[in-house]
């Protein structure tokens, strides 16, 4: 078992796009915000390298809890400024869905922490809401 911190702003994967290319002879697939995803899931990546994560030959289970930044809204004003609202909500019910986030997180920890994403069986907790410092925990079991 592994669990690791990535901090920074999660990122989903993006929406797959395919075309054909008369000029190449074949369908292209690009992914829709490519260019914010990509540093995510390298950072992702690193820090499960860094972690010492090594390829499991296995099933696997994997939790996945995402700290999403606090809007200026959720804070109140003036003499108490910085102090969370009493209605300030837990949970984060906006984009990016949760399921993309963890699309993003399982194909940046292929060949670090398993062969292929298929690989992973268990969703064992998976969490979306707001926190004071943004980014993902990851746990991954062998099974």
């Amino acid at each position: 078992m592994i669990t690791f911190f990535v901090p920074g702003i999660p990122v989903a994967k993006g929406s797959a796009k395919a075309f054909y290319s008369p000029k190449a002879k074949r369908i292209i697939v690009m992914q829709d915000n490519r260019d914010r995803q990509k540093p995510w899931a390298s950072l992702i990546s690193y820090t499960a390298q860094e972690q010492g994560c090594k390829p499991v030959a296995g099933p696997v289970a994997l939790t996945l809890k995402f700290v999403m930044p606090r809007p200026k809204a959720h804070f109140r004003a003036g003499k108490s400024a910085g102090i969370l609202r009493d209605d300030a909500p837990t949970h984060h019910t906006t984009t990016p869905d949760l399921d993309k986030l963890i699309r993003c997180v399982k194909d940046a920890l292929t060949g670090i922490c398993w062969d292929d994403d298929k690989q992973v069986c268990t969703l064992r907790e998976t969490w979306k809401g707001y926190g004071e410092r943004p980014g993902v925990w990851v746990r991954v079991e062998a099974l």
